[in-house]
């Protein structure tokens, strides 16, 4: 059954199985390396956590792109955007003409920063708050998936989600730490 993602229905889930069931775009070498570039998506938890795109899905996925920064923007209800994997990139969260965004802008890449920082400073952007995502474990195969909670507008709250994985990048893997980091 699809959930909002928050510390609430994430209790319970450390050594459970997390997969992201939505795979990196395919894109032209020559695209824009700042894109807008989000995804309908729903989080089921039950004898694992997934989250998959899903036409009528809850929430707003922004997929990691190599060398590229993506974001995408919280639309009508939207009750939670998310990201990952992250293992070094950089979160951003912005404003723009009265939406809400979220940004992946991947590491290290200097078009990526180039791009995002072309796309920040320009048309109106304002950005609320960005930093790095580190590596979670630094001892073994790690990514971190970070969950906006916008259900409720007087509490929004961000989550970050630790899986160990098979492989870097990847997303298969149980899930060993869950943490409020707004």
């Amino acid at each position: 059954m699809p959930v909002t993602p928050n510390l609430a229905t994430f209790a319970g889930t450390i050594g459970k199985p997390f997969s992201l069931g939505i795979g990196t775009p395919i894109i032209p070498p020559d695209s824009d390396f700042c894109q807008e570039n989000s995804r309908k998506a729903e989080v089921t938890v039950g004898a694992s956590v997934s989250v998959a795109e899903a036409g009528g899905g809850s929430g707003i996925w922004v997929p990691y792109i190599p060398d590229r920064a993506t974001y995408g923007y919280s639309t009508g209800g939207s009750g939670w955007m998310g990201t990952g994997p992250f293992s070094g990139c950089h979160i951003a969260f912005f404003t723009k003409g009265g939406r809400v965004g979220m940004a992946h802008i991947a590491k290290p890449s200097a078009n990526a920063d180039k791009a995002w920082n072309d796309f920040r400073t320009t048309g109106g952007v304002m950005v609320l708050n960005e930093w790095k995502v580190p590596l979670p474990d630094q001892t073994r195969f790690s990514a971190s998936y970070l969950f906006l909670d916008l259900s409720n507008p007087a509490s929004v709250a961000l989550m970050r989600v630790d899986v160990h994985v098979k492989g870097m990048g990847g997303a298969d893997g149980a899930i060993y730490a869950i943490s409020k980091v707004v």
